[in-house]
């Protein structure tokens, strides 16, 4: 029940990059502060910091790699919300987050192959797969 706001900013997020290729930051920012209050009411302030920590970390370290990639291959790699939503749902949950990253990675690589596109936008495969952690990692 907590995190009802938080899927509801993901998904709309999905929508919005699948229609238009990107990532409001204001869409971006509530799905966070949805993210870390979920957390905050569930499993307690300590523990939404300790998430926060994590996703300011990857965060980092993917726009640290993404503007090295451009400025090496002068042509953008993965987007700056592909980065914004990492940081959302690492918030929420920092393994899932990092596992649905690497998982959406691979089958929008097998997209573009298949559809022979040279680019797809990431939300659409990442905010499904990270649902689909949680909820397995949920009933285990």
């Amino acid at each position: 029940m907590f995190y009802i706001p938080f899927w509801i900013c993901a998904f709309a997020g999905a929508v919005v990059d699948a229609r238009e290729r990107r990532y409001p930051n204001e869409l971006a920012g509530v799905c966070a502060v949805a993210a870390f209050a979920g957390v905050w009411l569930d499993l307690g302030l300590s523990t939404a910091l300790d998430h926060a920590g994590l996703a300011v970390i990857m965060y980092l370290a993917l726009v640290l790699t993404e503007s090295l990639w451009r400025r090496l291959r002068q042509t953008p790699g993965i987007g700056m919300g592909d980065a914004k939503a990492l940081f959302a749902l690492c918030t929420l949950d920092p393994m899932g987050g990092i596992v649905a990253f690497a998982a959406a990675l691979l089958a929008l690589a097998l997209s573009c192959l298949i559809t022979k596109s040279r680019s797809l936008p990431l939300l659409p495969f990442l905010v499904p797969i990270f649902a689909i952690i949680e909820v397995v990692g949920c009933t285990l």
